[in-house]
């Protein structure tokens, strides 16, 4: 279907690729010379993207984050909720050039906060004024990233939650934002290497950035099988496992952070 796609696309129609993440994979060589070289308009709606529980290991969408993030001429968004997925679709068709990808994980609508009004902009903050911690994050995680940051707060941490919607390229103004936070923890629901964590912690060294940074995101191995639930937990994703981490963390010397 891939190639399907991108034919149409070159003939002047705007296709919507609709596809697994796990499948995306196996398009990688289209996307690159049919596509991104060729500069083609097509929008590319990545299903399962992130973990997919029961949907079993070989399914684990955690790698078109990384892959996508290396090629040219290719936009990425990462929605959270619905009304967001709407928006950013129509922005994906109508208001954006060249390969256009929109991903999505499997399952219901997440938790979202009370008064939490989505926009279509490329990043949003939460709970962000007076923080001097910041949880950036995109996609599913944010519902957790809030939670987490509710939790701090009450325990006296003034932990705000940075939202990246547009997750390729990243705003450089998200990250000029974000040089005035003392500490900043990045969660992935993707793999470390290669993928936007990475490249959000070397934005924030180019521009100087002199505090501590610790990234989350699936290191160096195979995600195995479980509900969406037990994985995000056992990988410390989960708002619990946020919560740990940076309670842990405030407690200790900032050389304990590390990118």
């Amino acid at each position: 279907m891939g190639p399907y796609a991108l034919g149409l696309a070159e003939s002047g129609m705007l296709p919507v690729f609709v596809v697994y993440s796990t499948f995306l994979q196996r398009c990688f060589d289209q996307i690159i010379h049919d596509g991104a070289l060729q500069n083609r308009n097509m929008v590319i709606a990545i299903d399962r993207a992130g973990l997919v529980g029961d949907d079993g290991e070989t399914h684990q969408g955690i790698y078109d984050a990384a892959f996508l993030n290396g090629i040219p001429n290719v936009t990425v968004y990462a929605p959270s909720c619905f009304l967001q997925l709407n928006s950013f679709l129509v922005r994906a068709l109508y208001h954006t050039s060249g390969l256009v990808a929109v991903r999505y994980p499997r399952g219901c609508e997440p938790y979202l906060p009370q008064g939490y009004v989505p926009t279509s902009e490329n990043y949003e903050t939460y709970l962000s004024e007076g923080a001097s911690t910041a949880i950036v994050t995109y996609g599913r995680l944010f519902s957790f990233a809030c939670e987490a940051a509710e939790r701090l707060r009450k325990s006296g941490i003034d932990a705000g939650v940075v939202k990246l919607n547009t997750i390729k390229p990243i705003d450089a103004s998200c990250v000029n934002m974000c040089m005035t936070y003392k500490k900043i923890f990045f969660f992935e629901e993707g793999i470390k290497s290669g993928g936007v964590g990475e490249t959000f912690s070397r934005m924030l060294i180019e521009n100087g950035f002199k505090g501590a940074f610790c990234l989350r995101a699936f290191e160096d191995c195979f995600v195995e099988q479980g509900s969406i639930a037990s994985q995000l937990h056992k990988y410390g994703l989960d708002a619990e496992g946020m919560y740990e981490l940076i309670n842990n963390q405030e407690k200790v010397n900032e050389c304990d952070y590390k990118a």
